[in-house]
């Protein structure tokens, strides 16, 4: 097959995100309009995102993961990187809860993933096409990585999205009223 024909027919990350942020938000039976105007969104901007036309920095992610208050796996089961990058890491555990800040969060989280993966920021940087000192910018919760830079640093760091938003405290379950 014509390698430009099979992109095409490869759906990209952000498209896969997108999808399964519209499946969520349709599950909870939430119009576009309504969730836009919940969250202080723009409705343009959510069917953007849910078309795969935007590449959300960290930050808007965890806002639309909050906002749906589902498991962070529900949005990247369809998220893999190359099997041959896989490695296997003892199980994921949320961060502490005193770390609120989520670029902070998303540092360390990059971190401990370089540190099990052995690398260097030197030597992952390398890897994922970025420089070195926003590897360590990074680290340090000074960078909102875009999905697209987190998805190249998860690929070389072998790690499933699913399994790095482990790292994540999980949304609070709505109240019910009785």
């Amino acid at each position: 097959m014509d390698p430009a024909k099979q992109e095409q027919l490869d759906p990209g990350p952000l498209w896969l995100l997108g999808q399964a942020i519209r499946r969520e938000r349709e599950r909870q039976d939430v119009s576009q309009e309504r969730f836009a105007w919940l969250f202080g969104l723009d409705r343009s901007y959510v069917g953007r995102v849910e078309r795969g036309e935007v590449n959300l920095t960290f930050r808007k992610l965890m806002v639309f993961i909050r906002a749906l208050r589902a498991e962070p796996v529900t949005f990247f089961r369809d998220l893999h990187v190359d099997p041959h990058a896989r490695r296997q890491v003892p199980q994921r555990k949320p961060l502490p809860r005193a770390v609120n800040d989520l670029s902070t969060m998303v540092g360390l989280a990059v971190m401990k993933e370089r540190q099990w993966a052995g690398l260097t920021q030197e030597e992952l940087a390398d890897k994922a096409g970025v420089a070195r000192s926003y590897i360590s910018w990074l680290e340090c919760g000074r960078r909102n990585p875009t999905f697209a830079q987190l998805m190249r640093i998860l690929e070389s760091l072998g790690v499933e999205p699913a399994e790095f938003f482990q790292h994540f405290p999980l949304p609070p379950k709505k109240r019910t009223s009785k």
